[in-house]
């Protein structure tokens, strides 16, 4: 069965450039494309001598200026500040997006919110909040400013004047995506159903209404193998319908093999509402993909394991250290113990008994995912990035100090590979 063909929008292409280091799978579900598609299009926009290429780099918005640096990335309390003082802006019409580590995801408050949750004499959220857990900026519905992508349109780019400008524009463009995304649903689902049967389609649309159900459950806590269970089922059906043509409407449109089936699931699983399940459901079809075409998966972290909270051991101890009677004389500090395999963990990082809960139960995880997985924890895999990228720098750094010294005809240029001087 042959893909549905969607041509790439310039936009697309930076969008796909910009998120270029993220998983497949979560660029996949951001753009609502197909796995498949998104890899090879990512291919050719790193080579240099593709259409693709030259469209992107040859655009005036390319992602570097005349001397081939970055621009300087303005940080979010410049943003803040001008969004404050700047007469000509109106602050009931932006808001911030900000990481909440108790919650663990990022939450969005307008401009003014009052602070209820930060600790402190601040009683705005602008001003309560830490800078580094400032993720993004919003003009109404529009990121005018996000940390992860370094995309800046209040200084950098046509200016925040140009985008409240262009807004309307922007919300219909859009709109009109949107539509564009509903309108390939509904004719992805029509070739699906064309090739699996419209009882084996009908199993599948099941399988997808509950697998977002169970997602929508805040006391689900096995989603990941829910997750798993329902890649493999839907294979299945891709494979029942391979085995037996004949309940096919058109034979022709079946997926000649596994990699076909799973890069048809992700088309369709791209396009899902529900901007949380996505990525999860992508990755583990990516995965699956990677294990039928007999390629190792990327090192990248596995969803965080659940915990049952009939396996828990919880106790409140009283609190200890700096802050006098507001510490002390409360028993604010939750004790964790993980019955099945013994491990424990403390926490005390806020007055709050709720919220120090919340924080343990996350190390809790943490501890249990490093625990089961080991070497590709999200603990091990974020350390080994950060000794491969300490040890990028320090290589730079000799290769600097190396043509410095060649450049002025230094003697002492003669050092061994280590970066230690010979004596």
């Amino acid at each position: 069965m042959a893909n549905l063909y969607q041509e790439w929008s310039l936009e697309q292409d930076q969008m796909l450039w910009e998120y270029r280091n993220e998983p497949v799978s979560t660029i996949a579900a951001r753009l609502g494309r197909g796995l498949r598609g998104v890899e090879t299009r990512l291919a050719k926009l790193k080579d240099p001598s593709s259409n693709a290429y030259m469209r992107l780099f040859s655009d005036d918005r390319a992602l570097s200026d005349e001397n081939g640096k970055k621009p300087k990335f303005v940080p979010a309390s410049e943003v803040l500040r001008r969004i404050r003082w700047d007469a000509s802006l109106t602050s009931h019409d932006f808001s911030i997006l900000y990481y909440d580590r108790v919650e663990d995801e990022v939450l969005e408050v307008p401009f003014d919110a009052p602070n209820t949750s930060i600790k402190g004499k601040a009683t705005t959220m602008i001003d309560a909040l830490p800078e580094h857990r400032i993720k993004g900026i919003k003009y109404k519905e529009q990121v005018v400013w996000d940390r992860d992508r370094r995309l800046d349109l209040v200084f950098s780019g046509p200016g925040i004047a140009r985008v409240m400008e262009s807004y309307d524009e922007w919300k219909q463009a859009r709109d009109a995506e949107e539509e564009a995304n509903h309108k390939r649903q509904a004719e992805v689902s029509c070739r699906l159903q064309s090739a699996l049967g419209i009882e084996r389609f009908t199993e599948l649309k099941e399988l997808s209404r509950d697998i977002q159900t169970t997602a929508q459950r805040e006391d689900n806590m096995l989603l990941m193998m829910e997750v798993e269970k329902y890649v493999q089922t839907a294979l299945t059906l891709f494979r029942q319908a391979r085995e037996d043509p004949s309940t096919s409407p058109v034979p022709s449109l079946i997926a000649m093999n596994d990699y076909e089936a799973l890069d048809q699931l992700s088309e369709i699983v791209a396009l899902l509402p529900d901007t949380q399940l996505k990525p999860v459901i992508l990755t583990e079809v990516w995965r699956a993909m990677k294990k039928v075409e007999g390629k190792p998966v990327e090192n990248q972290p596995k969803e965080l394991p659940e915990i049952d909270e009939a396996d828990l051991v919880e106790t409140f101890v009283r609190g200890s250290g700096p802050g006098g009677q507001k510490v002390n004389k409360t028993s604010n500090r939750v004790s964790l113990l993980h019955v099945p395999t013994g491990l424990r963990v403390e926490c005390q990082d806020t007055r709050s008994l709720q919220q120090n809960r919340k924080i343990a139960r996350k190390r809790l995880r943490l501890k249990l995912d490093e625990y089961l997985n080991g070497s590709q924890s999200r603990t091990s895999l974020a350390a080994q990035k950060a000794a491969a990228k300490k040890l990028k720098s320090k290589a730079r750094s000799r290769s600097r100090q190396k043509l410095k010294r060649e450049a002025n005809n230094d003697p002492a240029s003669e050092t061994l590979e280590d970066g230690e001087p010979s004596f």
